[in-house]
């Protein structure tokens, strides 16, 4: 049997541990080999579903994991913390302009960085750690500062408070009023029941009375219908015969209309002619005022003589005398 050279073992060896570290090298080495920074965020809540390995993210791109999640009891006042260590990885951002490192994660959690958690996968109940500001609203921190370990400000998140307002909503006094409600309701609609039985009887006992006066109704209406038919056949009767005495009517109409016009037209005359003969100045008029004149006159002396006459009747017989 052949006997196998020392120099030929040492050199397998040599090559799969060769080949060892270049897979490492090859599959982890740039994780491996890259800077990592230190941070820790204490969380009010629960943190179940988060654990080493967890992401952590910023605005949904990662830029870190978690790397050990911890309890700090403290038995004097007896209350427990739970430290999140995160492991940052500050190659995955860029900056623009500034420093890198500590100085940089500083001066973020002074410009207002928060962590909160957020869900995964809603199917696993994993949660992740993501970052973001949010300089508006008071984070929560413990204060333990290590100089080397700087402390991220925690805040609640949309999914956290959702979970916590169930976790404290008041689920029994709820179904308790709910209960007590359906109740209510129950004896309301028993209660209407016992009443809406009597209404609707009446409300039968009303449609049929109202049938029965729509009935009547009905038959009085048809009655109208022909009493106002049999009238509009004798307004239509009268209107004709209006019609034929106003045709036969026309002419002496007419004619009475001209001889009225005729007569207005005299009258019109003997108005201008009175007018004119009462008119001042005119000789007719004088005429007139001097046989009234005379008129008076006479009568003037007819009264004298009557006045003589009975002061002495024999007036009469001899005349009166000049005086």
């Amino acid at each position: 049997m052949p006997r196998t050279s020392p120099a030929a073992v040492g050199s397998f060896v040599l090559g799969g541990l060769a080949i060892v570290v270049a897979g490492v090298l090859f599959f982890g080495g740039r994780e491996a080999l890259s800077p990592k920074m230190k941070a820790v965020a204490y969380f009010e809540g629960s943190v179940s579903g988060l654990g080493p390995g967890s992401p952590v993210t910023f605005r949904g791109v990662r830029v870190g994991s978690v790397s050990r999640v911890t309890i700090s009891f403290d038995p004097k006042l007896m209350q427990a913390r739970i430290p999140v260590e995160l492991k940052l990885e500050p190659d995955r951002v860029k900056l623009a302009s500034g420093s890198t490192g500590l100085p940089m994660l500083l001066s973020l959690i002074e410009a207002g960085l928060k962590a909160k958690l957020e869900p995964e996968s809603l199917v696993t109940g994993q949660l992740l750690v993501d970052l973001d500001f949010d300089p508006n609203t008071a984070g929560h921190t413990i204060g333990e500062l290590d100089p080397d370990v700087p402390e991220i400000p925690t805040v609640r998140s949309d999914f956290e408070e959702l979970r916590r307002q169930l976790t404290h909503a008041p689920i029994a006094d709820t179904l308790i009023q709910a209960k007590q409600t359906l109740a209510a309701v129950e004896r309301t609609a028993n209660r209407l029941d016992s009443v809406i039985n009597p209404l609707a009887d009446g409300a039968l006992h009303a449609l049929d009375r109202a049938g029965r006066t729509m009935d009547v109704a009905s038959e009085a209406i048809q009655d109208l219908r022909q009493s106002a038919i049999t009238t509009l056949g004798d307004v239509r009767g009268l209107t004709a015969d209006g019609r034929q005495q106003l045709a036969a009517r026309g002419q002496e109409l007419s004619r009475t209309l001209i001889t009225a016009d005729r007569a207005l037209q005299a009258a019109r005359d003997l108005v201008v002619s009175a007018n004119s003969l009462v008119a001042r100045g005119a000789r007719p008029r004088d005429d007139l005022e001097a046989t009234l004149h005379d008129l008076a006159a006479s009568a003037s002396s007819l009264r004298d003589l009557l006045q003589s006459v009975d002061r002495d009747p024999s007036v009469v017989l001899r005349g009166r005398g000049v005086r």
